[in-house]
């Protein structure tokens, strides 16, 4: 999908995974969204990586909005502690 004219970025919304339910605001690539997303984080303070694959896109008004899902097998091994969990 290329990028909605005189767009120049596109909110991600990742949708499991250790960033799940937020988003970001991201610019386009050669006029196109990222269809992989590698994220660093802080686990316990090391750092890890994770990593997200683009799922779904929809256009809302002159916004793309792109979802992504967590690909655990090509990220750092994270365990949730379930005591640290807002559910």
């Amino acid at each position: 999908m290329s990028t909605a004219e005189g767009s120049k970025e596109y909110v991600t919304e990742f949708l499991d995974g250790p960033l799940q339910g937020t988003t970001q605001h991201r610019l386009y690539i050669d006029g196109d969204y990222e269809k992989v997303i590698t994220a660093y984080v802080a686990v316990e303070g090391l750092p890890s990586e994770l990593r997200y694959v683009a799922s779904a896109s929809k256009q809302v008004g002159d916004t793309l909005f792109v979802s992504y899902k967590w690909d655990a097998s090509g990220s750092d091994s994270i365990e949730v502690d379930e005591q640290d969990s807002n559910v």
